[in-house]
Parts: structure tokens; C-alpha cells; sequence
């Protein structure tokens, strides 16, 4: 078959012909016009001959001129060339592209119309992606370490909402999963207690990834971690979180010693237990060190029983002065030893207790929610990791999770959390804690400051509008945002990136994060109790007459 027949047997749209029907069906208009306005002339010169121009005939006139417009207008169209620069002349001649219409003459200022307003994405491209925008679409990524010095000075993030809504999962996936894919290190305080795994919700996470939780129970059978770690600098002289020191370096021994006292006592200790404590302190250190043993909180029990007669005469003081000033801490320490805390800080740090190259999970589920045993072992836990990454030869990018997060915010224990959360930028450490609402905070509590630091705050639904309206003033929020708060949907949060407005986030989970961050395995538990006829016999032999 040849070239020629090939050619004439394709079938092309008429847009794409060489002689389009656009332009025949415009030349046969001008001349179907030009027609009409011969007769309008013709009738017009008639009218004119014979009598005045009635109202019709001035119409008529009108739509003459009218369509001499459209005429020359059409016969401009019909001789202009549509035309387009082709590198290819024989696929044009082909009909294989449109015509090119010509171009209009305008301003930038004239054609501003015809740009959409599009909204521009809520963050910059760089960092984790959490979710994508409620309003606009656009992919949400944000990262306190990459964004550091850019959209944000603090590293430090809150999650605050109702039991249910998603800050969890947010935790668990922007917080945990996804730091850990770029390298960086994850230290997780597990609190929340899950009957189908046994333990703290972080642990079918942990399994998944190879790691054991570091477990705590009260009774021994789980690990234990010393207040006198010497991982844990043993500054003597401390006292107050506002000091200059505090801005350098994380709380020390001597605060966490000062806190537990204080937590067993249940009021602040006065100047003469303190100078007693402090000296007992001391004591611990150089007797260990004599012994060759490593110092916990028994020795400074011993010390508090039995001081030391020469340290006592160098603070000219006596041994029975130094005794009478530490004898209602030591009462209250050696209870607190042997029954609130027993297993917990009574001895060396287990072996088990250290930073792993990835993630870290203390399991704290098991201690009970009332007494001072949790909120002691999460401050230590707090301040081992600060102190532990101040000695760090290179910085290496930690992020800590607390869950249930306001077990730290109340007492003694609320002052160090608060020092060591204000170091997070020397110690290239993100905090990031979970609160249910901001009326668990106590008002006197420096917990306070340190949300209003946070750098990151993801809101979640709250119920109450009292709740919500103390996040709006808490972080500044545009008037009427307590509004938008308690309609937010599972899953969904106020996203605010330090000064900036907030924008509502709808968190996006891939398929093993959605089966690694279900908590609802007991309550979706459909197993029954099967009232056999020989399981009622044995369950009435265990009753007692």
C-alpha cells in the first residue's frame, strides 16, 4: 500500500484538518452577512427616497450597523492565518496538531484573573510527614529537630486532648516510628497498663522491633534505677531549678535526693532537714567509695541514722544536732524504702537500664497511680536520660515520650522535670508529653511554663468547652479557636508550629502503624465464658461455705 492511499484513508478530527471546518463555516458566515447587508441597504436607501424614518426603520438601522460590525469582524477572522511554529512540516501538513489561535494583546495586571488562588501547604518539605491539611490538602511535614532555628526555638512538644482522640497513635508513629527511621534515638516512658499484652501499650511496638521494655514493680522482679547513679551528676549544692547552673547543666543527685524526701514527707523540708540531708549526702559518696560500692539512697538512710563526727565538727555542728535534724526524713525514707518504693531505688541501677541504639521503653504500667512510687521512678528516669546525653561525646538527636504526662507536673518531682526540659536544646533532646487537659496541671505548677514553651502543640477534641477555652489561652490561640476544638474528629488536631496560626491536621497511617498503635484489643475482645456444666461445678468448689 502506498504513502498516498495511507494518508488519504486517515480519519482526523476537523479540528486537526489542514483547511479547518472552523474557517469554512467563518467564511461562509461573512458571506451569508454581507448578503443581509445588501437588503438592509437596499431597504434602507427605499425608506429614505420616500418618506421620514419611522421608529422600526431606525431599529432597523441599528441592526445594520450591528452586523456591518460583525461582518468585518468576520471577513478579519476568515483572512487571518492561524499558525504555529512546527518543526515537523510533513505532520502538520497532516493535520496531526491543532491550530494555534493568535494571541490577545493584555497586562499582567488584566490576566491576574485567570490564576485560581491556591492555598500555599501549612509547613515547609522538610522534616517527618504527619498527615495532611483539613483545609487544604496539602501533605503536613514537620520535625522539631529540622525545623529547630527555622519555624521554631523550642524542640519541646505536647499532645492535650480526651481519652481517645488520637494522641497515641500520634506518638507512636510521628513520635516513635518515624524518628526511628531517620537514626535517631527514642526513649519512651510506657505507663498506660494493657491486659492482652501484659504490660505498657508501647510493648507489641517494642516486640515488633526487637526490643525488651525496661519493666518496674514494686516488690522487686523488675529492674531497678539508683538516685546515685554516678551516671547522674553528683552535685551537692543545689538548690533551686532557677539558678545559674540550672541553665547549663541537667538536675543532679542532690535534687533528685531533696525531691524523693520531700515526696516521702509530703511537704517541703525545712533548712535544718535539708543541711541534714545534704551532709548525709555527702556521707553516702565517701563512705561507698571507701567500701568500693557504688552510693544508693541506703547509704544516705545510714547516714541520716548514724552522721559522720568529723563532718559534723567542720559545719561546727555535733552528731547528736545533725541526728535530730534528719530524724523525721529518715523515718520517712526508710517507710518509703520498704513499702512505696521497695525494689525501685533501694540499690544499683540494673544492668538492663541503658540507652539503646534505637528505642528505649520503660514499662512503668505496673506501679500503682496513687502514692509517690510513679512520679518518683519517671523524674529519675528523666533526669538519668538528661545527665546521660550531657556526657555524650557527639550529640545524637533523642526524642522523650511521657504518656499520662501529668504525673510529673505535681510536688517536688514537677521542679527537675521542668530543669531538664529547659536544657532539650543543649542536649539536641525533643520532650514531648501527653496531657488529657490543662486543669491536670496544677496552677502553681512549673509545668505551666514549661507548655507555654513548647514549641510544637497538637490540640485534640475537648469535650468541655471550659477545656478547650484554656487551651485557646494557654497558647494564644485566635479567638473563637475553643470553638473549632471540641467539633474536632477522632483523629484530627489543632496542629501549631510555635508563633504561627494554628491549622486543623488530619494524622495518615499506613497499615502497620494503624495495627501497631490498636489499644482497643481488650475492649474489641469477643471471647465468652462458656457456662458449662463442669466449669459451674469447679467454680463452686473453690467458694468457701
Amino acid at each position: 500500500m502506498s504513502t498516498t492511499n495511507d494518508v488519504k484513508r486517515f480519519s482526523l478530527p476537523w479540528a486537526l484538518a489542514s483547511k479547518s471546518k472552523r474557517t469554512i463555516r467563518a467564511q461562509a458566515r461573512a458571506g451569508k452577512l454581507e448578503l443581509e447587508a445588501a437588503a438592509a441597504d437596499t431597504a434602507a436607501e427605499g425608506l429614505r427616497r420616500n418618506k421620514p424614518l419611522s421608529k422600526r426603520a431606525v431599529k432597523k438601522a441599528e441592526k445594520k450597523e450591528a452586523k456591518d460590525r460583525e461582518l468585518v469582524e468576520a471577513k478579519a477572522n476568515a483572512k487571518t492565518r492561524w499558525h504555529h511554529e512546527r518543526k515537523w512540516a510533513f505532520a502538520s501538513k497532516l493535520g496531526f496538531y491543532d491550530p494555534a489561535a493568535p494571541g490577545v494583546a493584555s497586562s499582567t495586571r488584566q490576566m491576574e484573573f485567570s490564576h485560581m488562588a491556591i492555598a500555599s501547604p501549612p509547613t515547609s518539605h522538610r522534616g517527618l510527614v504527619f498527615g495532611v491539611d483539613a483545609g487544604s490538602g496539602w501533605m503536613i511535614v514537620h520535625d522539631p529537630f529540622t525545623a529547630y532555628g527555622d519555624t521554631l526555638e523550642s524542640p519541646n512538644v505536647c499532645y492535650i486532648g480526651d481519652l481517645g482522640q488520637g494522641k497515641s497513635s500520634a506518638m507512636k508513629t510521628w513520635g516513635v516510628l518515624r524518628q526511628l527511621i531517620l537514626g535517631r534515638r527514642v526513649v519512651v516512658i510506657d505507663k498506660k497498663y494493657q491486659k492482652d499484652v501484659g504490660g505498657g501499650e508501647y510493648t507489641p511496638l517494642a516486640r515488633k522491633l526487637g526490643v525488651a521494655p525496661v519493666r518496674f514493680s514494686i516488690g522487686g522482679g523488675g529492674s531497678r534505677i539508683n538516685i546515685l547513679d554516678p551516671r547522674i551528676a553528683a552535685r551537692l549544692n543545689e538548690e533551686t531549678h532557677d539558678s545559674a547552673e540550672a541553665f547549663r547543666t541537667p538536675a543532679g543527685q542532690s535534687m533528685l535526693v531533696r525531691a524523693v524526701m520531700e515526696e516521702a514527707l509530703r511537704r517541703p523540708m525545712t533548712p535544718k532537714e535539708g543541711k541534714a540531708v545534704r551532709m548525709a549526702h555527702r556521707q553516702a559518696l565517701t563512705d561507698a567509695k571507701k567500701a568500693r560500692e557504688v552510693a544508693h539512697i541506703g547509704h544516705v538512710l545510714k547516714a541520716l541514722y548514724a552522721p559522720n563526727e568529723d563532718a559534723a565538727r567542720a559545719t561546727n555542728l555535733t552528731v547528736e544536732e545533725l541526728r535530730e535534724w534528719g530524724q523525721d526524713p529518715a523515718f520517712e525514707l526508710e517507710r518509703m524504702i520498704e513499702d512505696d518504693l521497695a525494689g525501685l531505688i533501694d540499690g544499683e541501677t540494673s544492668a538492663d537500664i541503658q540507652l539503646n541504639a534505637g528505642l528505649t521503653v520503660f514499662d512503668v504500667s505496673l506501679l500503682p497511680e496513687d502514692g509517690p512510687a510513679l512520679p518518683i521512678v519517671m523524674t529519675i528516669i528523666n533526669t538519668w536520660l538528661a545527665n546521660t546525653l550531657y556526657r555524650q561525646e557527639e550529640a545524637v538527636p533523642t526524642v522523650l515520650l511521657v504518656e499520662e504526662a501529668w504525673h510529673t507536673v505535681q510536688g517536688s518531682v514537677a521542679t527537675v522535670t521542668r530543669r531538664n526540659t529547659k536544657l532539650s536544646r543543649a542536649l539536641s533532646l525533643s520532650c514531648q508529653f501527653a496531657f488529657h487537659h490543662i486543669s491536670d496541671i496544677p496552677a502553681d505548677s512549673p509545668a505551666i511554663s514549661m507548655l507555654k514553651e513548647c514549641g510544637t502543640v497538637l490540640l485534640y477534641k475537648q469535650q468541655k468547652s471550659a477545656d478547650a477555652l484554656a487551651c485557646e489561652e494557654m497558647f494564644t490561640l485566635p479567638v473563637g479557636t475553643a470553638e473549632v476544638i471540641t467539633k474536632l474528629v477522632k483523629g484530627t488536631c489543632l496542629f501549631k508550629i510555635d508563633q504561627y496560626d494554628p491549622f486543623e491536621a488530619i494524622h495518615v497511617r499506613s497499615p502497620l502503624e494503624v495495627e501497631l498503635t490498636d489499644t482497643d484489643g481488650a475492649m474489641k475482645s469477643t471471647s465468652t465464658i462458656a457456662f458449662t456444666e463442669e466449669s459451674t461445678v469447679e467454680a463452686m468448689e473453690v467458694i468457701p461455705a
